[in-house]
């Protein structure tokens, strides 16, 4: 029964680029896909210990407002999602994961550094994001939404991706590629 739902949840992830080329808004299919990137997602003890605690999004820069209200009353499995629109890095030490939309490669960089040392996932969408250290890149290619994974953040972080998402991962560093 788990294997089915995670087989129909893997398959909402592979078909949201599909959708994307059908005129749903940006935002909404990476909203999509962030919900999709929690529920493959899995943190080291004590980050997500009990089974239906909330699991807290972070968003962050422009647009993090409507990204969050898109998120409303949506869960990871058994957690519920708890988002919080953040401005400093300070405030993100309760996240398990963060969403980025900074277009200053300076400030990502400095963000994505002070979170290096904590399970926090972390996702965003710049060219330079897997290389400031940033687990999960969304980009555009060809219309549609894709995503790279930097397996070795993940790693550092203690925050394990599952291998059915890697699998459809556009580009993998520091691990299998495609």
């Amino acid at each position: 029964m788990l294997a089915l739902a995670a087989a129909g949840a893997l398959a909402s992830l592979a078909g949201v680029a599909a959708r994307a080329e059908q005129a749903i808004p940006e935002q909404q299919v990476k909203a999509a896909y962030i919900l999709n990137f929690t529920r493959y997602a899995n943190w080291p003890a004590p980050a997500l210990v009990e089974p239906h605690a909330p699991l807290v999004v972070c968003m962050v820069g422009a647009g993090a407002a409507d990204m969050a209200r898109q998120l409303q009353h949506r869960a990871a499995g058994s957690h519920p999602l708890e988002l919080r629109v953040v401005s400093r890095v300070e405030e993100t030490e309760p996240c398990h994961a963060v969403y980025l939309a900074l277009p200053e490669r300076s400030r990502q960089s400095a963000w994505l550094t002070r979170m290096r040392e904590q399970a926090i996932l972390t996702i965003g969408d710049s060219a330079n994001f897997l290389a400031d250290g940033g687990m999960i890149n969304m980009m555009l290619v060809d219309g549609s939404i894709r995503f790279e994974v930097n397996l070795t953040a993940a790693k550092h972080s203690g925050v394990s991706l599952n291998p059915r998402m890697l699998a459809l991962a556009e580009r993998v560093v520091g691990g299998d590629s495609k």
